[in-house]
């Protein structure tokens, strides 16, 4: 028969049980609270993230860099915000106080958006920061103390935040088509450069394309690029204008050699483009703003009269800023139709003006991948341009453009408009509409020679080439954190 345990030693064991269970079961609600509570808030942070990527982005894609883009910004974030759920079915909800810009993603150079009241404090402002506070998750399991003496932790704090922009880079968003597919020729025998089929030194009229499928141009949407989506709004005139102001934008994104256009110019392009002039315009026109965009230091105009040739006092030399209506001044044709313009140039009455911003240049390299190499110099015009010779009065050195101020308030290099130069090929451009694809080829300096002029019998968006702008710089709206 086996002994049976004291009474005195069986209540101890009953005692040590309970201790060991009271310990267990202190570490099983600490695990349980690890597991429950956590995960619960690790759930809330993820949903909180999402909502904040997701506003940051769309708010940023309003940003042109205005007062009221900002104000744009802060709505589209709010409105993309409340999409997203929290805790799997209350909508997330922020307000402008959730909300700051800046001019980079560091926090740093962030301010509230509530703070950007004027067009001068939203310059630069191309990024934006959504941060959106939990507030204070009840717990279930975390709040019972595990220790002796403890109160355990009755709520938890996560957040979600989201830095979205984009660098702005010197692009004006409109894009032409290119009158040649290949990057580089060599002209002989002189062994000028021709890019693109622009001929650097020499006028051109953009909106005269050497037959209609190739003059067209096209309003490039500012903020959204290939591969990302395209929101059709924002290649608008009224949209795309501001940026035109300034000249800056978000055309190419780093990944793609495509950007989203919208063929045509209107009336407030116009005036956005002759803002370099220091005019802009009234109304709905008036689409610029001094601060932002600033007049040129060199506002003088460079026209022609095609009956004189060479024009005294007109080839290359700064003429009367008042627009000259009643001279009829011609560009220069690369007559693709009707022949070889790298061979036989055309006559001296159809080039425009020339060198008034840049000179020639000889190709380095061979062909197709030719380089700018040294700028040809006035004695070289005779082979250049069919026994044309230049007006004495040329400088021997430095451009026209730069020997003059005429605007002792404006900015310096103001009517150079890097644009895209784009594929416009058959078949090259995809989609219609707002946001048809279009294929960028390079981007292309060019020296606006005139005051554009849209409507009447003989638009004008006359320009010089000056090169093209390498490496092509990049910038496209994405997270940054």
């Amino acid at each position: 028969m086996s002994a049976q345990p004291h009474p005195l030693q069986a209540k101890r064991q009953r005692g040590a049980v309970a201790i060991l269970f009271g310990i267990v079961a202190l570490l099983l609600f600490g695990f349980m609270a690890l597991v429950i509570d956590l995960g619960r808030t690790y759930v809330v942070r993820t949903e909180l993230q999402n909502a904040a990527d997701a506003a940051a982005l769309a708010g940023a894609k309003q940003l042109d860099q205005t007062a009221a883009g900002v104000t744009r910004g802060v709505t589209h974030a709010i409105a993309m915000a409340a999409q997203n759920n929290v805790q799997f079915s209350t909508p997330v909800v922020i307000t402008p106080a959730n909300i700051s810009v800046g001019s980079c993603p560091d926090d740093g150079c962030m301010v509230p958006a509530s703070t950007v009241t004027s067009d001068g404090a939203a310059t630069g402002m191309t990024f934006m920061r959504v941060n959106i506070e939990s507030g204070g998750l009840a717990t279930f399991f975390a709040r019972i103390p595990t220790v002796v003496g403890g109160t355990g932790t009755a709520t938890m704090n996560t957040f979600g935040r989201a830095v979205a922009g984009r660098f702005v880079n010197n692009i004006t968003p409109i894009a032409i088509c290119a009158r040649d597919s290949r990057e580089g020729v060599i002209i002989p025998p002189v062994n000028e450069l021709v890019q693109f089929g622009f001929r650097r030194g020499l006028s051109y009229n953009l909106l005269e394309g050497e037959s209609p499928s190739n003059a067209v141009v096209y309003l490039l949407n500012p903020v959204d690029s290939p591969p990302n989506s395209c929101n059709g709004a924002n290649n608008s005139a009224a949209f795309v204008a501001p940026f035109i102001c300034t000249g800056s934008s978000a055309v190419l994104a780093a990944s793609a050699g495509f950007v989203y256009g919208n063929s045509g110019l209107e009336a407030r392009n116009q005036w956005a483009l002759n803002s370099r002039f220091g005019l802009y315009g009234a109304g709905a026109n008036n689409v610029c703003i001094v601060e932002q965009a600033p007049p040129d230091a060199n506002i003088t105009e460079y026209p022609f009269d095609p009956s004189i040739w060479p024009p005294p006092g007109q080839q290359g030399l700064p003429e009367s800023p008042i627009w000259q209506t009643a001279q009829r001044w011609q560009t220069f044709k690369d007559s693709l139709r009707n022949m070889d313009p790298f061979t036989n140039p055309s006559a001296a009455n159809e080039h425009g003006v020339i060198w008034s911003y840049s000179r020639a240049v000889s190709g380095v390299g061979s062909s197709p991948n030719a380089r700018p190499g040294a700028p040809f110099s006035v004695t070289d015009w005779g082979s250049l341009y069919n026994g044309v010779s230049p007006n004495a009065s040329y400088p021997s050195s430095g451009s026209p453009y730069e020997a003059v101020v005429t605007n002792a308030n404006g900015m310096a290099g103001r009517r150079v408009l890097n644009l895209v130069i784009a594929d416009c090929s058959p078949g090259a451009v995809s989609g219609s509409g707002s946001c048809s694809t279009v294929p960028a080829l390079g981007i292309g300096r060019f020296f606006l020679q005139r005051r554009v002029r849209l409507g009447g019998s003989d638009p004008r968006f006359d320009v010089e080439f000056a090169g093209l702008v390498e490496p092509i710089p990049t910038a496209e709206i994405k997270l940054y954190r």
